[in-house]
């Protein structure tokens, strides 16, 4: 058995209280995901969302983006506008219920809802795959930070789940 790749301790703040992780539907890496969550002191303190593709739905709703996505996503999925709400809605219940601190938003390789969604999913390498999961999880992680003050850790794991850090937002307190 091969040893996973997690980010090092050094990179970001764990989370000392719970968590809400928003990662996406893809079955291949629902263990992975969780491995990757008791690695990090993190078991029984997390609540976790699922949206197909994480961070891309909720990034057709930005104007800049609106242009990535294939017009009959956006038309059947109604701009995924109601998507976002939800996201939102369980954050809000998450803090209110369980005191959240930081989000983790972990996007992955080879995801399916990327291709459904986005005009342009077909990447040249790992490295391409990883900016564009990267522009979403991002853009996510600023409007989160704006709503509710929390920290945001954005992660990528690949297919055989080794998880590459992508961003940290701490919230700077006065």
């Amino acid at each position: 058995m091969s040893t996973l790749i997690y980010p090092s301790i050094t990179e970001y703040r764990l989370p000392k209280k719970n968590i809400i992780v928003i990662s996406c539907i893809d079955l291949r890496l629902t263990d992975d995901v969780l491995n990757f969550l008791h690695f990090d002191n993190l078991t029984n303190r997390y609540d976790h969302v699922a949206l197909a593709g994480t961070s891309v739905s909720t990034g057709a709703t930005r104007e800049e983006h609106k242009k990535l996505f294939k017009k009959e996503a956006l038309e059947q999925y109604d701009s995924f506008a109601h998507w976002k709400q939800c996201l939102y809605d369980h954050i809000a219940i998450a803090i209110a219920l369980h005191a959240i601190e930081d989000v983790y938003i972990i996007e992955h390789e080879d995801c399916g809802a990327y291709r459904a969604f986005l005009i342009d999913s077909t990447f040249a390498s790992w490295e391409e795959e990883v900016k564009c999961h990267k522009k979403f999880a991002v853009a996510l992680s600023k409007d989160i930070q704006a709503l509710y003050k929390l920290n945001v850790h954005c992660f990528m794991i690949d297919i055989r789940g080794n998880v590459k850090l992508l961003d940290t937002a701490p919230v700077i307190k006065p």
